[in-house]
Formats: structure tokens, C-alpha cells, sequence
């Protein structure tokens, strides 16, 4: 029989399922790498690779191992010409080696997906700004707030204009926030023009309700620093009395008040602010009584009498009085500490002659804002403190506690002058040349003509 006609051998058990095929043109190489695939890869990374076809799966159905040695690839490689190790060892480095190879491409997956991600939630986090920042709801703080800010609604102020005034305070965070709340309740529309004790850091919502309480309803609202004369003001109105009934209800029954001894029979700076309910037929007497046990209680927490020696001042009366001037030439309690500071060097220090030299006292004595240069060169005013040495006779309003508090524990410091510049701001200094700058800048910032021998803004 001829060589051509006799039988193929029959394939030895154990060999390949597969014949073996030709390697195709730019094939690997005897080193095993397709080196013209790979140069096409790097020129086009975005095409997808192409698998081999009829590739057996030696990993399939069993778990992922991670391989221990690196150099194992080397040994197995060896020449492509050379015969197939069918033998147990061989099986299983060959098995090892592509668990190896599966390892390489989960971690070159895991890398994409973790680049993709972060790459998605950085998108996905500033599309959530962009939504909170057109649709979203406006910025507002939370709570009931903080401290105490004295603000002014002008007469004729609307929503914005309300809302405007309370930002500018850091009252609410926001006009849209007080906006909303404003537009969403028809008693906003009531409330009045006048002083206001309101809190920093407020939610929208409680500014709101703040104000709108304070007009109507069942509840008296007493701001801080307010004179006796117009608290008697605000009880005539609530009570629906005719003006002047609670002044003279107040000097009438003066002794059934509860004043301590130290008061003198003057009501002026025992009348605590507070928010007091309010009954239907209720008498002036009832609330201003109310009024006076709170501060008296109060005074007595804070043991002024006490405290009074520590500070340099006499009594608890003297306490009560400096607080009093504190919260008239201050309304922001952010600055009560070093405010106090300040009139304690004035009071304590040759540097103003210890004379507090405020306009307050003055004003409180004459009952208006105006002075003529006659009257602040009139030292037959008792409370001309331009040229009277320490303390007026008496307290010129009603303080809170934040104002007892900062007289009591002054912020270190070597301040003489302030100059509130705006609800926010104080301005201090250590001396009069700096205190005239501070000043004049704020004068002229303001449109306003600058008057050096006073050191005041003039129109």
C-alpha cells in the first residue's frame, strides 16, 4: 500500500480537542505576542479587542485565586514548536497561569469602573447644585436663632423691604427665604412699622412669626432697651386704653409695683422686655407688675450687688444703669463684650477724662435725638456724660440680659470708641485720632459732610 493510501494515525488520548491550525499572517511571534496586534491597539484604543475564536475556558466554574508567583508565565511560555506537557504539573500551572490573567483584567476592570464613578458622582454632585441652585429652596437658616439684634421696619415696608432689613442684620439668611414665608401669610400685611428685638440666625419662618406676634393676638412683646414711656405706650395699645392711662397708672401706684428700695420709685430699668400675655380686660397695673418681678428675679440670679465690686461700680443699680446705655448705643449683642470694654476705660481710665461722653443720655434726658452744641456744653444736664463724670442718675431704658451679661464680663481689651457703621458692624479703636478716621471714612461713605470739632457726620 502506498504511503498516501494508508490510515492517519489516530490522535494520542489526552491531546488537544483541536487540531492544530496554521498561524495566520502577523500572528504571535516566537515569543508568543502578537506584536502587530498590539502596535494597532495602541494607534486605535478606542476599538474593541477581538476574541479568539473556539478559545477553551480552562477557569470556567471555578473560584477566582490570586496567583502567588509572577514568574510563572516565563516557564510556561517556552518555544510554540515545542510538544504539548500533558502531564498533572503542567495541567496545573496552566490553570494558575489563567486565574493570573483573570486577576490582571478584574483590577484593570475595577479601575475603569472606579474612574467611571467617581467621574459620574462628580457630575451627578454639581447637576444636584445646579438644580438646588434654580429650583430648589432658597437658604435659610434653622431654629429659633441666637443673640439679639435690635431692627427698624420703616413705616410703608413691604416684603422685600422687611426682608432686605432683616439680611442685612443676619437675622434670615435670605430675602427669597422671608419672601416666601411673607407671601405665603396674609398677616404680613399687618405688621407695623417700630423697634424690634429679633434674633440672629433665625429660620424664615420665625423671623415671620416673630413680627407678626408682636402686632397682634394675645401677646405683648417688649424689645429690649425700650424707655418706661414707650412700653406705657405699647400697653395703652394693646389694652385698647387712651394714651397717657398706663404713665399715670405707673406714678400713681409706683409703691405697689414691686421696686426695690434702690429704685427709687422710678420704674426706668425694671420693666424686663419679655413676650407677656395678654387677657381681655386686664388692667396696666397687672402687666407693668409682671414686668417688675421678672427683672427683680432676675437681678437677684445674676447677684449684681455682688458682682458690682468686681467691675468697679458701687451697686446693683449702677449695673442696671450701664447695661441700660449699652443697649441704647448698641443693638448688635455680637458686640456687647468689647462695647462694655470700652465704657469701663472710659469709666476706670484717665484716656476720656472718665467721662463716658454719649449722645444717649443726653437725648434720654431731653426726650429727642437732636442736640444744639448749647446743650452738650450744658453741664447742668445730669445726664450730660460729655461733661459729667460717670454714670447718669438713672437708667435710660430697659435692658436685656445679653447687656447685664457683657457689663458684668467686659471683653479684654484696650478699646475707648466705637462706632456703629451698620446692624453687623461696630467699629472700635484704642484711640481719639483713630476713632476720628473711623468716622470721617463713614461719613463720606455715606454722602455726608464730616464735622472734626464733634467728631460727627453732619447733612
Amino acid at each position: 500500500m502506498s504511503q498516501q493510501g494508508m490510515a492517519q494515525p489516530v490522535q494520542a488520548q489526552g491531546a488537544q480537542p483541536q487540531a492544530r491550525r496554521a498561524e495566520p499572517a502577523g500572528g504571535p511571534g516566537p515569543d508568543g505576542i502578537d506584536w502587530e496586534a498590539e502596535a494597532a491597539a495602541l494607534d486605535n484604543p478606542g476599538a474593541p479587542a477581538v476574541a479568539e475564536p473556539d478559545a477553551f475556558d480552562e477557569r470556567a466554574g471555578e473560584p477566582e485565586q490570586w496567583a502567588e508567583d509572577e514568574y510563572a508565565e516565563e516557564e510556561e511560555r517556552g518555544s510554540f514548536l515545542s510538544e504539548q506537557d500533558n502531564s498533572r504539573e503542567a495541567e496545573r500551572k496552566r490553570k494558575e497561569k489563567g486565574k493570573k490573567s483573570g486577576r490582571r483584567n478584574s483590577g484593570a476592570c475595577l479601575v475603569v469602573a472606579l474612574v467611571l464613578l467617581g467621574a459620574t458622582g462628580g457630575a451627578g454632585w454639581w447637576g444636584y447644585g445646579q438644580y438646588q441652585q434654580r429650583f430648589g429652596p432658597p437658604p435659610d437658616f434653622a431654629g429659633d436663632g441666637t443673640g439679639s439684634v435690635n431692627i427698624t421696619v420703616t413705616p410703608g415696608a413691604g416684603g422685600d423691604a422687611i426682608g432686605k432689613i432683616l439680611m442685612d442684620a443676619g437675622v434670615v439668611k435670605s430675602l427669597k427665604a422671608f419672601r416666601a414665608a411673607y407671601e405665603k401669610d396674609p398677616r404680613g400685611r399687618g405688621i407695623q412699622p417700630g423697634v424690634y428685638t429679633m434674633k440672629h440666625q433665625m429660620s424664615a419662618a420665625s423671623a415671620f412669626k416673630e413680627l407678626v406676634e408682636s402686632n397682634g393676638g394675645n401677646a405683648l412683646i417688649i424689645p429690649e432697651g425700650l424707655k418706661s414711656t414707650d412700653i406705657y405706650a405699647k400697653i395703652d395699645e394693646k389694652l385698647k386704653l387712651d394714651k397717657g392711662t398706663t404713665a399715670k397708672v405707673a406714678k400713681d401706684q409706683v409703691g405697689n409695683l414691686g421696686l426695690p428700695a434702690y429704685a427709687n420709685n422710678n420704674p426706668e430699668g425694671f420693666l424686663w422686655p419679655a413676650r407677656y400675655s395678654v387677657a381681655d380686660g386686664m388692667k396696666p397695673e397687672e402687666l407693668l407688675k409682671q414686668m417688675v418681678t421678672n427683672s427683680v428675679q432676675h437681678y437677684n440670679d445674676l447677684k449684681l450687688d455682688e458682682a458690682a465690686q468686681k467691675i468697679g461700680l458701687r451697686n446693683a443699680y449702677e449695673v442696671v444703669t450701664e447695661a441700660s446705655i449699652l443697649q441704647a448705643e448698641g443693638n448688635n449683642s455680637e458686640d456687647f463684650g468689647k462695647m462694655a470694654r470700652a465704657m469701663y476705660n472710659r469709666l476706670t481710665t484717665n484716656v476720656t477724662g472718665h467721662k463716658l461722653g454719649v449722645d444717649t443720655t443726653l437725648q434720654y434726658e431731653l426726650g429727642r435725638t437732636k442736640l444744639t452744641d448749647q446743650e452738650i456744653n450744658d453741664s447742668s444736664h445730669k445726664y450730660n456724660t460729655y461733661l459729667n463724670p460717670g454714670l447718669p442718675p438713672t437708667p435710660i431704658g430697659n435692658p436685656g440680659d445679653e447687656a447685664l451679661r457683657a457689663v458684668l464680663n467686659p471683653t479684654p481689651g484696650d478699646w475707648a470708641y466705637w462706632l456703629a457703621v451698620s446692624p453687623r458692624e461696630t467699629k472700635f479703636a484704642v484711640t481719639d485720632a483713630e476713632h476720628a478716621k473711623n468716622t470721617k471714612d463713614w461719613c463720606i461713605s455715606r454722602g455726608m459732610k464730616y464735622d472734626a470739632k464733634h467728631v460727627v457726620c453732619t447733612s
